[in-house]
């Protein structure tokens, strides 16, 4: 399918895609956290809430009392974003789905590469855990959210412990450092771009760690997965990958692409439409799956 109009006018907007160095990684960061929408636009949730998560910057939202709750782990390379620039998106996440989010600030690349952003999104995967009562969230049942790098981050820890998380939902997530890219280079996610990313979070042969490149790791066992991937992206063959290995491991995993739609299209449902119907699609995935 070619492009979806929605997706053509993004791209063509965006323009030639951010060059990534560890000289304009600061520059890159700024013009992001500059294009956060106004406070006015954002939906009301009950309750917002900075916390420290076992030692993580993390901030909460939460629907309702007592209602269930998602770990979030935002996307970005590892590099990017952070707590303000998807505070809009989880605040829609949050009032779309009747679920809590505690979404995670989790150190970043390149100036705090692989194992800190994993080791960030275990310690508060564990906190969340334990301290959910006091949160007035129900944390009995813990789901994870991640998108792309974020995608990476949640299974990576389902990697490294199974335990941690009850279910993955993994958007557009890069699973395999070594794997081809797909042949949908643009200014969504271009492939150089990608390359260095992962170079920042894990250089050299730490890329071949399971819990790095989960598509490498066993996957019996693992918990219950929906994988979500987008037509025009080139993360998209080996989310599909991933999703494939966790169906022949007999993990239940539903897989989802997205026809016409880029990377990034997820975090944006005031641009795309996809992005609110993929919501609801996690939505209806998080109610069908809680115990």
């Amino acid at each position: 399918m070619t492009l979806h109009p929605q997706a053509r006018a993004y791209l063509e907007a965006m323009g030639e895609p951010d060059e990534m160095s560890a000289e304009t990684v600061a520059a890159v960061r700024a013009e992001m956290r500059a294009a956060v929408p106004p406070s006015a636009d954002r939906v009301a949730v009950e309750h917002v809430a900075d916390v420290d998560a076992g030692g993580v910057p993390s901030r909460l939202y939460r629907p309702r009392e007592g209602a269930p709750v998602a770990l979030y782990v935002h996307g970005g390379g590892w590099v990017l974003h952070d707590l303000e620039t998807h505070d809009a998106f989880c605040r829609y996440l949050s009032d779309a789905t009747g679920f809590a989010l505690l979404s995670v600030g989790y150190r970043l690349a390149p100036e705090h590469p692989y194992p800190a952003p994993l080791d960030d999104v275990e310690a508060a995967a564990r906190w969340l855990r334990s301290n959910g009562a006091s949160l007035g969230v129900d944390a009995s049942w813990l789901p994870a959210i991640g998108d792309s790098s974020g995608g990476n981050l949640v299974a990576g820890l389902a990697v490294r412990d199974p335990r941690a998380v009850d279910l993955q939902v993994l958007v557009y997530p890069a699973t395999d450092r070594r794997a081809l890219l797909a042949d949908e280079d643009n200014a969504a996610l271009d492939r150089g771009g990608m390359d260095w990313f992962w170079e920042a979070y894990a250089p050299g042969e730490l890329g071949d760690q399971p819990e790095v490149s989960p598509l490498r790791a066993v996957h019996a066992g693992l918990p219950p997965a929906l994988v979500v991937t987008a037509e025009h992206d080139s993360l998209r063959t080996q989310g599909e990958a991933y999703a494939t290995a966790l169906a022949e491991a007999g993990v239940a995993v539903t897989a989802q692409r997205v026809l016409g739609q880029v990377h990034g299209f997820w975090r944006q449902p005031a641009v795309f439409d996809a992005s609110r119907d993929t919501v609801a699609m996690v939505a209806g995935f998080l109610e069908a799956h809680r115990p």
